[in-house]
């Protein structure tokens, strides 16, 4: 590693750091679920053209509203001061600078808007206004370098009378509707006049604009579903949609395109192989349009690469490569082969992006001390500094859990990590309750941070538990063998993984044998599923939109293809693996159970259907096991609502309390509207 910068100590302004002073007088507090999610998120940072402002996103709970509020701020580098820039309870998104600072655009769903539009204000503040008037919500906002247009991408509309019968209730819609491909356009900025760019028999996954603002690269699938996306292929295409050419012809899915500052080369992301194979970790490819090769980049680096960026004047390619519990920046010297590491230690870039014309990194940066602030890394430098300060004080304000690697042999002696967050004020030889939890995807992997809604670790800590995340056999970012393991059989070691973890806490005097509980969402909720059905070992389950039933689940989710090597084929083709589907299911083997299993799901949920957490707690309640099932009304697979999440922490909680403990836990209720 050559590179390692670190967090270095910020510049304080005398006022700001009397404010900071003050709020290290009181001694840090316990973490509350109403605490927890009300932490603001921030992302979508992006420096002005001549470097001097950051824009970004700031989201904040308003629990009189019970929604989250995105709001767009700017922050004066060289004042050191931030401000909002939009009020009220409109969300935005998509923020961006126009290339000469002037505007700022994002998108709005604003008083009279029937749906989200796009929006324009000027640098320094003031009245946002709509350009244009769009038939449907706009997304993938990209300016033209020249700032005359913005390309972005919208849904095919559908014909006005067919709009208003949908409208009015009066027609019933086409389900999975193969109409609605999303389309490539671009917006007169002056006039607000708009043209569609891409074909209308093709829908647009992705698009980039090339350096020189001449060319666009775009990727086209034959229609809008998602189970469409591993026959898009890579297209170049002129301003207008003209002269239009196909450069990839395979059966996976090319992400992130984007053309070389040279323009003679092409790069993508690919979840294949240099052999084309397929289910594997992401990994990033080139490809030479004077000789049609394409070569793989980075191919000795052993986890997965997330995002990248053309290296600008130092030439190369720098990355973002998730090696497991963490994601951290790379750079690639084509020249050399080589790869070096710039960012370390325990932490998660979250967010990245790099303009090369300034010569800065920004990072979201997540740890078990830091929520998610952006950072920036010039180049050349070797330390990180900080931008914004939306948490700076957290670790003085509550009490934040340690976090460490450990690591465990599989049954089959394959190494497995996993993180573990310690209660708080643990004592060295004492055992602890300990709550396994298990990350979807399942093709994802559990980091350093996990500042997510459903995992709520400082408050689980502050009850007394201890925290296991296994990255189980099928997990991201530790090379392509390890998470193949679930190809053709997505049991037959990931939930061993799982369980060995566990022993391995036990054995090291860490984890209570007595005190166990299993939780996870959605794939996670599948292992939670798998588990209880071969072990009584646990006290209390949570399973929220997990899986018992393959074939129904095939047949009723909204993305299937993804799903089709665990089992060898779909269902309903001739000579379907029906006995793979059968074997993996655990429907059938709802009869072992004994745990008392909390459920949880939408009732939105398509990508995993209400269906499966009723069968499962139809199963269990047959069986005489003690559950309880909620189905969150309006809510889709990831909950939004604030009162919805603020219910499922308080049930989970309580639940654990009772069976593990046999205590009564006091339910912690909303801020008063």
């Amino acid at each position: 590693m050559i590179s390692t910068p670190r967090f270095k100590p910020r510049r304080y302004h005398f006022a700001a750091s009397l404010m900071i002073t003050l709020r290290l007088s009181a001694a840090p507090v316990e973490m509350t679920p109403v605490d927890f999610l009300s932490l603001a998120d921030v992302s979508k940072g992006e420096l002005s053209p001549d470097g001097k402002s950051l824009l970004y996103l700031q989201r904040e709970t308003d629990w009189a509203l019970n929604k989250s509020v995105t709001k767009l701020w700017r922050k004066s580098l060289a004042r050191e001061e931030a401000r909002a820039m939009t009020h009220g309870p409109d969300s935005v998104r998509e923020p961006a600078w126009a290339p000469d600072g002037a505007l700022i655009s994002f998108v709005s769903k604003r008083p009279g808007d029937a749906v989200a539009q796009i929006y324009l204000m000027h640098a320094d503040g003031g009245e946002a206004f709509r350009l244009g008037k769009l038939d449907d919500e706009p997304s993938q906002l990209k300016w033209s370098p020249d700032g005359r247009v913005i390309y972005y991408l919208a849904k095919k509309s559908l014909p006005k009378d067919e709009r208003k019968g949908l409208e009015k209730k009066t027609l019933i819609p086409l389900f999975e509707d193969q109409r609605r491909q999303s389309l490539l356009w671009k917006i007169d900025v002056v006039s607000g006049e708009n043209m569609r760019v891409s074909p209308e028999d093709r829908s647009v996954v992705r698009f980039s604009i090339a350096p020189g603002g001449n060319e666009l690269v775009v990727v086209l699938a034959p229609g809008p579903l998602l189970d469409q996306l591993p026959e898009a292929e890579l297209w170049t295409m002129n301003l207008d949609g003209a002269e239009s050419r196909q450069w990839t012809e395979n059966e996976h899915l090319e992400l992130m395109p984007r053309v070389s500052p040279d323009g003679d080369r092409l790069a993508y992301l690919a979840s294949v192989d240099r052999q084309g194979g397929s289910y594997c970790n992401s990994n990033l490819f080139i490809l030479d349009r004077l000789s049609g090769e394409t070569t793989e980049v980075a191919e000795d680096f052993p986890g997965e690469i997330l995002a990248y960026a053309w290296g600008g004047e130092e030439g190369g390619i720098y990355f973002i490569g998730n090696t497991g519990l963490t994601a951290q920046l790379y750079f690639h010297d084509p020249e050399s082969g080589g790869t070096r590491q710039l960012t370390e230690g325990d932490q998660t870039t979250t967010e990245w992006s790099y303009d090369p014309e300034l010569g800065v990194h920004l990072l979201g940066i997540q740890s078990a001390v830091e929520r998610g602030d952006l950072w920036s890394l010039k180049r050349g430098d070797r330390e990180l500094s900080r931008l914004t300060d939306v948490h700076e004080d957290l670790g003085s304000r509550f009490l934040l859990p340690k976090q460490e690697k450990i690591e465990w042999q599989g049954e089959d002696g394959v190494t497995v990590e996993g993180l573990l967050v310690y209660p708080l004020n643990y004592t060295k030889g004492e055992r602890f309750p300990l709550v396994v939890q298990t990350h979807g995807g399942p093709r994802k992997s559990d980091k350093f941070g996990s500042w997510k809604s459903g995992h709520y670790l400082p408050v689980v800590a502050a009850q007394g538990y201890g925290v296991l995340m296994p990255n189980y056999r099928g997990s991201t970012g530790y090379g392509d063998p390890f998470l193949q393991d679930m190809v053709g059989g997505y049991f037959r070691n990931s939930h061993l993984d799982v369980l060995r973890g566990v022993d391995h806490l036990i054995e090291a005097g860490l984890a209570d044998p007595d005190k166990l509980v299993k939780k996870g969402w959605s794939a996670g909720g599948h292992m939670t599923n798998k588990i209880i059905t071969v072990t009584d070992r646990f006290k209390a389950a949570s399973s929220g939109a997990g899986a018992v039933d393959w074939v129904s689940q095939f047949g009723e989710t909204d993305v299937s293809y993804g799903r089709i090597p665990w089992f060898g084929g779909t269902p309903w083709q001739e000579n379907a693996p029906t006995r793979s589907y059968q074997d993996t299911s655990v429907v059938s083997q709802l009869w072992k159970v004994t745990t008392p299993t909390l459920i949880f799901v939408g009732e939105n949920d398509r990508r995993v259907p209400a269906s499966q957490s009723k069968i499962l707690f139809r199963g269990l309640r047959d069986q005489g096991v003690t559950t309880e099932l909620y189905v969150a009304p309006g809510e889709a697979h990831g909950w939004r609502r604030p009162s919805h999440q603020l219910f499922r922490i308080n049930k989970e909680l309580e639940w654990f309390a009772r069976h593990v403990h046999g205590v009564d836990y006091e339910y912690q209720t909303a801020p008063e509207k």
